[in-house]
């Protein structure tokens, strides 16, 4: 056997280093579908050039942030919060904060019931909406624009509208002594009958008749108030009466007869208030009640029942 000479080994040691070297230096093979693996040390996020074409069809694009909806029972009491919110503004003549605190209470309930109202006495002409025939009251100790609102038009939140028929810029500055006016036709006052120029026979019928005929025309005035569905006037109108003529069992009745109306009126509108969750609005109805009917248990029990859910709210949501 030929024994290899160093010159021969030399040679294949190097052709050997030589195959061992190209092959490191080779790339490897790429996945078909691909542009090739990145290299060691290159960046994997380089940006587009300006000449780059559009990316492929179909690609998927990045998601849209979707808002997520405010959950009713979160949005009602803060609703109710910023309508009670804008009740104080408007109270102190702010009508341009009251508008945009009405607008995220209409944003987050648009059923709620109060920011609707306060809204729509916002916007109202008062002169078109309360009308041209008004009286003229004289502002007493303790009145307040709520309290008259509530007296004569119906409702104690409507006070803002009754500001502006009266250019009233700041609603609590109501002072006593201060002459407003009150759309529609003052309450008829049952004068008192003057008694008769001399004295006549116990039998004779005639001084008996008077007052009964002035009463017919009392209690038509009375029945009218009622048929317009000024319920709250026709009791105020009946209660006068009878006070000045206590004798007249008609009056009486028909006192008696209206307040029960009105008590059957205001817990309705109280339980739906307070199903709405507008609970100064169910407060407002039956202190109502107690005020014509002191020993109802019923819209003292539902009062203290609002109350304490109110209680309970502002804690849980930081209301006043």
């Amino acid at each position: 056997m030929t024994v290899p000479s160093r010159a021969a080994l030399r040679h294949a040691m190097t052709v050997a280093s030589v195959l061992v070297i190209a092959a490191c230096a080779t790339p490897p093979a790429t996945t078909p579908g691909t542009t090739g693996a990145a290299q060691p040390g290159a960046s994997t996020s380089a940006p587009a050039s300006a000449g780059a074409p559009p990316a492929a069809a179909g690609a998927p694009s990045a998601p849209a942030v979707a808002t997520a909806p405010v959950d009713p029972a979160v949005a009602r009491p803060q609703a109710a919060k910023l309508a009670l919110e804008a009740v104080d503004q408007l109270q102190n003549g702010d009508e341009t904060s009251a508008r945009g605190t009405l607008e995220r209470a209409m944003a987050l309930d648009p059923a709620n019931e109060l920011a609707r109202k306060l809204s729509e006495q916002i916007r109202a002409d008062a002169q078109k909406e309360l009308g041209t025939t008004f009286f003229r009251y004289t502002v007493q100790k303790d009145d307040t624009l709520s309290k008259l609102a509530q007296q004569y038009l119906g409702d104690r939140y409507r006070f803002y509208i009754l500001a502006k028929y009266n250019d009233i810029a700041n609603p609590s500055r109501l002072a006593a002594g201060q002459v407003i006016r009150i759309p529609g036709r003052e309450p008829a006052v049952v004068a008192k009958p003057e008694p008769p120029a001399a004295p006549t026979p116990p039998k004779v019928a005639e001084p008996e008749q008077r007052p009964r005929d002035e009463f017919v025309d009392v209690l038509a005035k009375g029945s009218d108030l009622e048929k317009a569905g000024n319920l709250e006037g026709a009791y105020s109108y009946y209660v006068d009466a009878a006070q000045r003529n206590p004798g007249h069992a008609e009056l009486g009745k028909r006192r008696d007869s209206v307040r029960l109306r009105l008590v059957s009126t205001y817990d309705r509108e109280a339980t739906q208030a307070f199903q709405r969750q507008n609970l100064d609005l169910a407060i407002s109805k039956w202190d109502r009640i107690l005020e014509l009917d002191p020993q109802n248990r019923k819209a003292r029990l539902e009062r203290e029942r609002a109350l304490d859910l109110k209680k309970r709210m502002a804690q849980k949501f930081g209301t006043k």
